[in-house]
């Protein structure tokens, strides 16, 4: 019998990542593989997501979509 329980999408624990990404089972994802700061996500290219456990090419590219924003952000931020 496999005690190992299966935690619920509501059980993942809140991280800097929430402010910037919507889906559970990405953050769940990343979490797992120690990601868990918007500074380690941004550092992350999209070979390095695809080598995550549960990320695929959509996913990776709907984060690297969300790095885009934010590095956009960050540069219409520091020209104001």
């Amino acid at each position: 019998m496999n005690n190992n329980k299966r935690r619920s999408c509501s059980e993942v624990p809140p991280s800097e990542l929430d402010s910037i990404l919507s889906c559970t089972h990405t953050k769940r994802c990343l979490l797992k593989a120690g990601i868990s700061t918007l500074d380690q996500l941004l550092s992350l290219s999209i070979s390095d997501l695809l080598n995550i456990r549960g990320i695929g090419s959509v996913i990776a590219k709907d984060i690297v979509r969300v790095q885009e924003q934010v590095h956009s952000k960050a540069g219409t931020d520091q020209s104001t």
